[in-house]
């Protein structure tokens, strides 16, 4: 999909709206400044893989990424989610380990509008390790889209997933619920979003490991900044 459209390029031309793409990265929390009365339009994000942690297993785990931007004043907010393969490199016949992404630059194109600041949080997904699935139930009868053969049937599956004591998925959602177990609970939810923790944040880069330029989050943001309002867009013609 092109970033430019006939609109965009005459508004362009007009001194309405510039290009600009924004990198963050190095830490947990960054901005992208709106123009008073004015607007953003998102159209791409240029992810880099990255590990974080001290040591090598540290690196292992910390692979699964959440990137949040969140208009600021306001509930209009964008969830990515990234889980960056690892490949593991050795130097000689009886080097050292290192570690190097499994795949290249990634970038994502997307279409958000934003009348305010736009907060940009990054974290870390806590360690699978931790969750607690909760015990196999059914899923009711009405709530089953398909009949056996090809249906759950008297099939149980796990209804619920634990991240912390404040996080709890359910992720068939609370329109098709399970036998026994209501949509119901602390941080109830029916998507994957973590919280932010302090054990979550972007961790300093390890200065004595030799594959530390791959720790941090480096992320560019390709947005049209107008100067106008959106309803002046909107009636720019097409």
């Amino acid at each position: 999909m092109s970033i430019v459209t006939n609109r965009i390029e005459r508004l362009a031309f007009d001194g309405k709206c510039r290009w600009q793409v924004f990198w963050a990265g190095l830490t947990s929390t960054y901005t992208i400044p709106v123009p008073a009365g004015g607007f953003v339009l998102l159209r791409q994000i240029i992810y880099n893989p990255y590990y974080q942690g001290e040591t090598k297993a540290d690196q292992i785990i910390n692979t699964v990424h959440q990137l949040t931007l969140t208009e600021q004043g306001s509930g209009n907010e964008l969830i990515y989610q990234f889980r960056d393969p690892l490949n593991q490199v050795q130097v000689g016949a009886a080097g050292a380990q290192h570690f190097t992404p499994g795949s290249g630059q990634q970038i994502v194109e997307t279409w958000a509008t934003f009348k305010k600041n736009v907060a940009v949080d990054i974290l870390n997904a806590p360690d699978s390790a931790a969750f607690i699935y909760g015990a196999p139930a059914l899923i009711s009868s009405d709530a089953q889209e398909r009949r056996d053969p090809l249906g759950y049937g008297n099939i149980a599956t796990e209804p619920t997933v634990q991240f912390s004591g404040a996080e709890l998925y359910y992720p068939t959602g609370e329109q098709r619920p399970f036998v026994g177990v209501p949509y119901a609970g602390v941080g109830i939810r029916d998507r994957v979003r973590f919280n932010y923790a302090s054990a979550r944040r972007i961790q300093p880069v390890t200065a004595a490991d030799p594959d530390r330029q791959y720790q941090y989050p480096l992320i560019g943001f390709g947005v049209w900044i107008f100067n106008i309002p959106i309803s002046e867009y909107l009636n720019s013609g097409n």
